[in-house]
């Protein structure tokens, strides 16, 4: 097996003191070493840096930069350009991976090398794909499918080569608070040449008030009318030219159906998702239940 391919780990934090170390504690204990971990602090005014710096004394793989407060998009970028890792990864300053997350990344890295290796995520309320074995994804239904990149958007989810991602000048667009992520990955998953399914590589959500599903109306108020319709104009049009508007657009498909039907009439349905259940009425979308699994 060739070397081990350094790997860094993009971290924008901002007033993360209550969630940094768990997330830091599950980097440095790594069973894959060959780490580069870039913390980019997005000026933030807790103790967060001063925890950080705590365990930078104790492990020399980690950087601290600080910059004034710009927004997730801007500190992902910071770390991009800073990174010196054959791969990249970015993760939520409130989020923690499996220990063995970045051995089975990078072990799938070197097997295939594919520029998006795609890993699985543990969050119940959402049905993230599963994945039986290391599957390496050209086409782009595959690529697309078999990832659910057309329903699931995070960044998180997804080991870069960094090469792929200068070589198509990918970056998190600054004026999309919140929304930044679905900007990235959608065209990343495009662009990519292979796409790589990992099982087992578990990248853990902590649903946190730092979440920025928690702000959506602040959301709403921070991003333009105009740079929204700007980043959906670019994306329709790349999906359009690459022939992947369709296959973004696919909708989920339920596991189960169940009917209810009078003189052959479907008057209800239900949608059987693994972690939700959808109704119908007549034909209509009535509501969804998520089932939470514990």
């Amino acid at each position: 097996m060739q070397n081990k391919p350094l790997v860094s780990v993009v971290v924008p934090m901002y007033n993360a003191e209550k969630f940094i170390s768990k997330c830091l504690e599950h980097l440095v204990h790594q069973t894959y070493s060959n780490l580069e971990i870039i913390i980019v602090d997005d000026g933030s005014t807790d103790n967060s840096v001063s925890e950080c710096k705590k365990y930078a004394k104790a492990d020399k793989r980690i950087k601290i930069i600080q910059q004034k407060n710009a927004g997730p998009a801007v500190a992902s970028n910071t770390g991009l350009e800073k990174a010196n890792g054959e791969y990249i990864h970015f993760h939520d300053h409130d989020d923690f991976v499996n220990l063995d997350y970045f051995e089975k990344m990078a072990n799938a890295a070197i097997l295939t090398e594919a520029d998006i290796l795609c890993s699985e995520v543990n969050q119940p309320e959402y049905n993230f794909p599963k994945f039986s074995a290391i599957e390496v994804c050209t086409s782009m239904k595959d690529k697309i499918l078999k990832t659910r990149a057309n329903k699931f958007n995070p960044a998180w989810r997804y080991l870069y080569k960094k090469d792929f991602l200068i070589k198509n000048n990918l970056r998190f667009d600054p004026k999309l608070f919140g929304a930044q992520d679905l900007f990235f990955t959608k065209p990343a998953i495009v662009l990519a040449g292979s796409v790589a399914t990992v099982p087992g590589a578990i990248y853990n959500v902590v649903d946190t008030e730092t979440a920025l599903g928690k702000s959506k109306t602040k959301l709403k108020q921070r991003n333009s009318s105009e740079d929204i319709m700007k980043a959906q104009k670019n994306l329709h049009d790349l999906l359009v030219k690459h022939n992947a508007l369709e296959l973004m657009n696919t909708p989920e498909l339920p596991f189960a159906i169940e009917e209810f039907k009078m003189f052959n009439v479907c008057i209800s349905r239900k949608h059987i998702f693994p972690n939700k259940i959808r109704y119908y009425l007549f034909g209509i979308n009535i509501g969804t239940r998520h089932i939470l699994k514990k």
